[in-house]
């Protein structure tokens, strides 16, 4: 016989601690029959299965299988509560305990990529459309934590921009809006009032909203929060 993992679904994302399903299908591609073994699977920082991976807790039992037969199932297990935010990969190993003998050894293996960490959004945005130097605007806008795990407290701050895009040169609007904690999936809307620089020229601008202007919280991305 020889196992392999034929089929994978991890989720995109996740987070430390937090629990993901795993659906696997382990496949006899040998001409034998083969016994029954376990899938195991591993956190690892790339597609390929070494020491320094990580055994994520449980496995799959997998039943006696004839030649060219499959098994499917899935498998709740829990990431790491100490995984750093980045990307990584599961990879699920058929036979990890080693106790078939297969015709292959070195096939067992198949991997697919998950981001753990979380990512905060601004989701929507609403703005006035005309404002006046030294007046105050109301803005209302979404904060979402679009990735796995949650997301500690926050502050959103506006910006005033001659393009769509934030840089150095864009103003600070006054005011912010402090965003509580939240979980994946989480959103928590809310208004800003900000006030306009007294000093800014008539014309057509941008307001842009920034997720976590204070940079305090740890995201998978770091790059779209605005």
């Amino acid at each position: 016989g020889d196992l392999t993992v034929s089929s994978l679904t991890v989720p995109s994302k996740g987070g430390a601690g937090s629990t993901i399903v795993i659906s696997d299908t382990t496949t006899n591609a040998g001409g034998g029959i083969v016994a029954a073994s376990i899938t195991r699977f591993f956190l690892s920082s790339n597609a390929s299965l070494d020491a320094s991976d990580v055994l994520l807790p449980g496995g799959r039992a997998v039943p006696d299988l004839a030649a060219g037969a499959s098994a499917t199932g899935t498998t709740t297990t829990t990431l790491p509560a100490t995984v750093a935010t980045g990307t990584y990969y599961v990879i699920a190993k058929a036979d990890a305990d080693d106790a078939v003998l297969e015709t292959q050894e070195a096939n067992n293996t198949t991997a697919r990529a998950i981001t753990i960490g979380v990512d905060l959004v601004v989701s929507a945005l609403t703005v006035p459309a005309g404002g006046g130097a030294g007046s105050t605007i109301s803005i209302t806008e979404t904060v979402t934590n679009q990735g796995g795990g949650v997301a500690s407290a926050s502050v959103t701050r506006v910006y005033l921009s001659r393009d769509p895009t934030l840089d150095a040169n864009d103003v600070p609007l006054s005011g912010s809006r402090m965003v509580p904690a939240l979980g994946a999936g989480e959103s928590s809307t809310g208004s800003i009032a900000a006030g306009i620089p007294a000093g800014v020229a008539a014309g057509a601008y941008y307001v842009i909203a920034r997720a976590d202007a204070d940079a305090q919280v740890s995201e998978a991305s770091e790059t779209n929060n605005a």
